[in-house]
């Protein structure tokens, strides 16, 4: 599904994957489930061509678990937010948020470790904006794509019904959620692109 004219939605993951080009580099952010990991590579088979950079906005397991097989299948270099690394690698636990769903799916949701991983500290990419938004989990990122006036924030914030939300269940720090969701509503960007819901539209 086309969202601006340099991104897409890849259909059928459990939460929204996109991908787009910037400076000649095919960019994908977030890898679904387990699940949609195979969705992801078919997709980019389909069109002939493969993501050279990674780029994840938080840990939970419904962005990351695919990133195993597409690593597995396309080596591109992966971003997590910095304090997020070690859960990607294997060497953390996710910390979930004090709820009963959210403990569950900490402990039956798999994430199969990937051996190189970057902190998006060390990310520099022209035209493309690194934003923390903490609070749903510790090092919870955004990313601005500047030259389609997108904003990609994963679950700091979903479109439930046409509003921007904060997922009450699955995040940790409402404090922080509620500072980083003025982050994203004062920031140029027109278009919002969440983990879940469809785009949303700031002059909508």
């Amino acid at each position: 599904m086309k969202v601006s004219p340099s991104v897409e939605r890849i259909d059928g993951t459990m939460a929204n994957a996109y991908t787009f080009t910037v400076g000649g580099r095919v960019i994908l952010v977030d890898a679904g489930t387990r699940g949609s990991g195979k969705k992801i590579i078919n997709y980019f088979r389909s069109k002939g061509t493969k993501p050279e950079i990674v780029l994840i906005t938080h840990y939970h397991p419904d962005h990351i678990g695919g990133l195993k097989q597409i690593s597995d299948a396309f080596s591109p270099k992966i971003y997590m937010p910095d304090r997020e690394v070690d859960v990607a690698t294997g060497l953390a636990k996710i910390k979930p948020a004090p709820t009963f769903m959210s403990r569950l799916v900490a402990k039956l949701m798999r994430i199969d470790p990937v051996k190189s991983v970057e902190p998006v500290s060390s990310l520099s990419l022209d035209g493309l904006e690194v934003i923390e938004t903490p609070g749903h989990t510790p090092g919870s990122t955004s990313y601005f794509l500047k030259g389609d006036n997108v904003l990609f924030v994963g679950d700091a914030l979903v479109n439930s019904k046409g509003s921007l939300t904060i997922n009450k269940g699955f995040t940790l720090d409402m404090d922080r959620a509620k500072q980083s969701k003025q982050i994203i509503l004062d920031h140029e960007a027109e278009i919002i692109l969440s983990g879940h819901g469809d785009p949303f539209k700031k002059s909508s």
